[in-house]
């Protein structure tokens, strides 16, 4: 299945319980010879300031953001995003048991 990249960033996420996880800020990808395969998305309210990454400007805000509780991004492997209906994706684990980018 082909699916546009430009579409699925800004995409809302949710977990195979319903819960909202965030949305698709990113997608890390690995150049294999010829072709680009994704390795895991970026999801989460915070994922933007990942994508946007002007280190030096970004650490002292990330920093801020966790401290709140706010910062929250999540990296999810290929295999665990259900894209079955890409407008609507879902994280074939629960919220709880997402692994935290640190």
């Amino acid at each position: 299945m082909d699916i546009k990249v430009e579409l699925l960033v800004g995409t809302r996420v949710h977990d195979v319980d319903g819960t909202k996880v965030g949305r698709i800020e990113e997608i890390r990808v690995e150049q294999q010879e010829k072709d680009l395969v994704v390795e895991a998305y970026l999801i989460g309210a915070s994922a933007l300031i990942e994508r946007l990454s002007a280190r030096t400007l970004v650490r002292p805000i990330r920093r801020l953001l966790r401290t709140r509780r706010v910062y929250s991004v999540y990296e999810v492997p290929w295999q665990d995003l259900d894209l079955t209906d890409p407008k609507r994706p879902v994280v074939r684990i629960a919220k709880r048991d997402l692994q935290r980018l640190k």
